[in-house]
């Protein structure tokens, strides 16, 4: 047998809801007015969600409630949905029963570290924003016979502004704190060839340990578990842009999924993934085959937490020391990956040749008092379809210091990288100083470095370029 509330009791009902406004008037409305009242069993169910109601009737349990044995005006056991429910029942029952109002859901809203931070009872959410805006001066000179990097001819200057990257995040939690999500949009990455290339990041990050980090799934797109610097954010870096070697080598975001954990001592970290292997946003793989990625992070000291809420986060992926006190942070990582691609044969038009290549790098850094040292050695066996069989190898290394409080930088970077092994001289060297300016950290940063890029030509000689980079960085 049930009973719905509706006839004459209401406008006693509405005189209830008069009387508990007058006391609370807040969580009256914020629970909303619905009520509704099933007898079954020789108990009382009373609702004041429409949606329990609803899934009550169909399932015939509930599944959560407050219960009240002995408390109807026959003695029935009273269930409620919630604890408005059992006021409103009580109120029309006429019985003198004190139900505390129900705790409110919590709203918080704060701006820290360059985002906006959200918390609700059952998510968590940042929003935040990235710009990078650059001057280049590039001065080419070596061989006449060579254009220089860009289209320039040796002796002709260039300089340009440019908004190197402008992107805009959200990641937070939704449900329980284990279940994570991230996505990231960057503006100028869009280009005629692939429109897509605007979505960065869209992943779902699910820990099956519930917080401890021992075992968890990372799906969507996001950046493969290969090379630390590539793993760093642009955002986080100590000179204006990652090294020439790690662009060669790692070639950023794809879609698949990996799953990933660290041991509970914090001293051990592994990630494997399984990706299409074919860049950001494709609607398919290039081919029939995929990529591989392995990477195994070990720090002896276990002083930093390896189970961060996002994929990559924390003091080793962040170049800069800001983050040491007492205790020196370090760690060593390896990282191996098989691919299979589809790639157009150099000189033709409608012809296509696959790629596949082995690859493996270490990579390691340090940071204490300011001190930061980090650099990694990459080496790749790569196959063509039709062709020979050649290696690449290459790597960097780069230290800076930290002063006046941290608040000032200077650092050194010497890179070089050999793209084949059957080419007798087009090697690639790297060298760079940078002096930065931190207001807040990496959230508002101004950095300038001065470098040489110098390459090798096949008859004889070589290429240089001068290169002036400065660039303000804000996250808000």
């Amino acid at each position: 047998m049930e009973r719905t509330w509706v006839r004459r009791p209401g406008i006693r009902l509405t005189i209830g809801v008069a009387a508990l406004l007058a006391v609370g008037a807040a969580p009256a409305f914020a629970q909303g007015l619905y009520y509704r009242e099933i007898r079954r069993d020789d108990r009382i169910y009373v609702f004041n969600i429409a949606a329990n109601a609803e899934r009550f009737e169909q399932a015939g349990e509930m599944d959560v409630g407050i219960t009240k044995p002995g408390a109807g005006p026959n003695g029935e056991t009273v269930v409620g949905d919630n604890a408005r429910a059992l006021q409103l029942f009580f109120f029309k029952h006429g019985i003198a029963e004190v139900v505390p109002d129900p705790p409110q859901p919590t709203l918080t809203m704060v701006w820290r570290d360059g985002k906006t931070r959200i918390t609700t009872d059952n998510a968590y959410l940042e929003i935040s924003s990235r710009v990078q805006v650059r001057f280049t001066h590039e001065d080419p000179s070596g061989n006449l016979s060579v254009g220089s990097p860009g289209g320039l001819a040796a002796g002709d200057d260039r300089a340009s502004f440019r908004i190197r990257r402008a992107k805009f995040k959200l990641e937070g939690w939704m449900m329980q704190p284990w279940i994570t999500y991230e996505t990231q949009l960057n503006f100028p990455a869009v280009t005629g060839s692939n429109p897509g290339a605007l979505l960065e990041d869209a992943a779902l990050d699910i820990d099956f340990s519930k917080g401890r980090g021992t075992f968890r799934l990372h799906a969507g797109q996001f950046k493969p578990p290969y090379g630390a610097q590539e793993l760093t954010s642009s955002g986080s870096q100590m000179f204006v842009d990652r090294a020439l070697v790690t662009n060669s080598f790692f070639r950023g975001r794809d879609t698949g999924v990996a799953f990933w954990g660290a041991t509970p001592d914090n001293k051990l970290e592994w990630r494997v993934g399984l990706f299409n292997g074919n860049g950001v946003t494709r609607t398919s793989n290039d081919n029939d085959q995929f990529q591989y990625n392995t990477r195994l992070m070990w720090q002896p000291n276990g002083s930093q937490v390896l189970n961060q809420r996002a994929w990559v986060t924390g003091a080793l992926y962040s170049e800069s020391d800001f983050e040491s006190t007492t205790t020196p942070i370090y760690a060593v990582a390896i990282t191996y990956e098989r691919q299979n691609t589809f790639l157009a044969t150099a000189g033709t038009t409608g012809a296509n040749n696959d790629q596949k290549w082995h690859a493996c790098s270490v990579d390691g850094i340090y940071k204490f008092k300011g001190v930061s040292v980090n650099g990694m050695y990459a080496f790749a066996r790569r196959t063509a379809e039709t062709g020979s069989t050649f290696d690449a190898l290459g790597g960097f290394l780069q230290a800076g210091y930290l002063f006046s409080r941290r608040r000032f930088e200077v650092g050194v970077r010497y890179g070089t990288f050999d793209p084949s092994d059957l080419t007798a001289r087009d090697n690639v060297k790297e060298i760079r100083g940078v002096f930065s300016y931190y207001y807040a950290r990496h959230v508002l940063k101004w950095q300038t470095d001065f470098g040489r890029v110098e390459t090798a030509l096949p008859l004889g000689g070589s290429q240089r370029l001068l290169e002036l980079r400065s660039q303000l960085q804000f996250t808000f």
